[in-house]
């Protein structure tokens, strides 16, 4: 009798990624995603917008880092779009008729908001300036933060 004929070109190898077992401990789909947003696109100023790219750049990798709003945009827009892309926290930056700056921090999609004033800040590229040998090669933000 013959030898009974096995593949060997489509045979998935251990190599390939995508047939990979999931790595242990905590899942990727439980880990929280957040969105960090500027209300009021024009009038919050520079320092604010910069203010909101330092946080997004803080909470990477489970945050859109490179979210563009517009002034056409509204809260309501935001929020619409948390359920399909899986976002579990907001954190809105906005600054008020008398120049506060706040931030406001909502769980998705029916948790509650917490409200805060920023009273002092500092933004990353001043700290850089201010230190005399600044470090990081841009792999600091690959894992998620501490919480």
């Amino acid at each position: 009798m013959a030898k009974q004929r096995t593949k060997k070109r489509t045979h998935v190898g251990a190599a390939n990624p995508k047939h990979q077992a999931p790595p242990t401990g905590r899942s990727a789909a439980s880990d929280p995603k957040s969105m960090v947003i500027r209300i009021g696109a024009g009038e919050v100023g520079s320092s604010v917008s910069q203010l909101a790219k330092d946080v997004r750049q803080v909470m990477e990798p489970g945050t859109a880092s490179r979210l563009k709003e517009r002034r056409a945009n509204r809260l309501r827009d935001y929020v619409t779009m948390t359920g399909p892309l899986g976002v579990t926290h907001l954190l809105l930056f906005s600054r008020s008729d008398s120049g506060n700056t706040n931030l406001r921090v909502a769980t998705t999609p029916r948790g509650p908001t917490l409200h805060f004033r920023v009273d002092k800040y500092s933004l990353c590229k001043d700290v850089r300036r201010a230190q005399r040998h600044p470090r990081g090669g841009g792999k600091e933000y690959t894992t998620p933060p501490l919480v």
